[in-house]
């Protein structure tokens, strides 16, 4: 009981930081300007003076090597972590001015990392929100490339997951996590990484959907796949910490620069593993 009432006591790191912060609606504008971010106990910026504007609406993408910040960049928009250098606004308004509540129920954030709970796909979908309807479902299912295989589960939508999602396989269980994302329709969208368990068509026929799906909302990819995120508005190419290119594929590709480097990379492992 004493350890329950310890965490009960605990205060959260990360709190409204004004009396009356903004509760109004989010439209999906966001501005970063000299961001830079340094992990406690680590000499070395994980962002270094990060600046760029995504406006409603779009769909972006981040690419980079390992380590070159594109998580650290992403837990900012929501305050999962906390800068201290640069500023980040949303719709104009400065982040720190936005209630916390309404910044994070705002912004759909998943990453590879899945959390599912011992209850059927339908509730694990639907996620405890009320009013939801069966086409809802259906759509996110189908767009999440689930639909199918659903449909061959003894109890369909109704079917067990177990713990953790034990009954499905990985790249199933983030595609559930990607249903329930969509079920949401946040403003904002973050897909950290969140396909790396399925394969390189699957991944390109989800996006494409995401995309249809979501016009008018703001989206972010990070993938390791750069053949997917081709269609995106704007890539950002993070290096080191540091923005170092950003445009459309065809533009970032002609200027035979990192992402150029990147994307041979990746074309040439993809036919070597496809040889074997």
């Amino acid at each position: 009981m004493r350890r329950i009432n310890e965490i009960l006591d605990e205060v959260p790191e990360i709190t409204n930081q004004i009396a009356n912060p903004y509760k109004g609606p989010i439209r999906g504008k966001i501005a970063v300007n000299g961001l830079t971010y340094c992990y406690p106990q680590k000499e070395d910026p994980a962002l270094r003076d990060i600046t760029f504007t995504i406006e409603p609406g779009q769909t972006v993408a981040i690419v980079g090597g390992v380590g070159s910040g594109k998580s650290t960049l992403l837990q900012t928009i929501p305050r999962l972590v906390e800068t201290e250098r640069g500023m980040i606004h949303i719709d104009g308004i400065p982040l720190h001015d936005i209630d916390l509540t309404n910044v994070r129920g705002s912004i759909g954030f998943v990453t590879q990392e899945t959390h599912v709970f011992s209850d059927t796909i339908r509730n694990n979908i639907v996620f405890g929100r009320q009013g939801i309807s069966e086409d809802s479902i259906e759509m996110a299912l189908v767009a999440s490339q689930l639909a199918g295989e659903i449909d061959s589960f003894p109890q369909g939508i109704h079917s067990l997951v177990g713990e953790k999602g034990i009954t499905l396989s990985g790249g199933q269980r983030q595609r559930l996590t990607i249903a329930r994302a969509l079920i949401s329709n946040p403003p904002i969208l973050i897909l950290d990484d969140a396909l790396s368990q399925v394969d390189t068509g699957t991944e390109a026929a989800i996006l494409n959907s995401v995309l249809e799906i979501r016009r008018g909302k703001t989206n972010i990819i990070v993938s390791h796949r750069l053949s997917t995120i081709r269609r995106t508005d704007i890539i950002f190419v993070l290096k080191a910490g540091r923005l170092v290119e950003l445009g459309d594929h065809a533009t970032l590709f002609a200027a035979r620069r990192e992402y150029t480097r990147l994307y041979e990379r990746q074309q040439l492992r993809e036919e070597l593993e496809g040889g074997r």
